[in-house]
């Protein structure tokens, strides 16, 4: 003879009322770490360096190349701009100033192309492409 059983005629007994609640919230919390790693990882830094001697280089007439003429921003991967002063000169770049040992770090939310100045090209510019 068969007997069905009906959820809400259990008799369980309050621990393990608790261990089912604990595994429950363990569950959602694993899950919860799955799910905020995954929107991390989506995440880049693109990192640029300006080496001691920079300024110097260029004040010598020379050619750096610290990062290209134009920089691609991808908002699908939540880019970071991050540049790192290494130098013993002060940097340019747009409005603002980079002082020695300093870094730099700018996020950009809305496509756009942005056409800056920059002390450390030859030409003073520097293009930043937001897609």
């Amino acid at each position: 003879m068969r007997r069905d059983v009906d959820a809400t005629q259990l008799n369980l007994s309050p621990s393990v009322r608790v261990i089912i609640l604990l595994v429950t919230m363990t569950i959602i919390a694993v899950a919860g770490i799955f799910l905020w790693q995954a929107t991390t990882n989506r995440q880049r830094q693109l990192v640029f360096e300006i080496p001691p001697g920079t300024a110097a280089r260029l004040a010598a007439g020379e050619e750096v190349k610290v990062f290209p003429s134009t920089i691609v921003i991808d908002l699908r991967y939540h880019d970071t701009l991050i540049i790192q002063n290494n130098d013993s000169a002060e940097v340019t770049i747009g409005p603002f100033r980079i002082v020695p040992g300093q870094r730099f770090v700018q996020r950009y939310w809305n496509p756009g192309t942005y056409e800056l100045i920059c002390s450390v090209h030859q030409g003073e510019q520097l293009r930043i492409e937001v897609r």
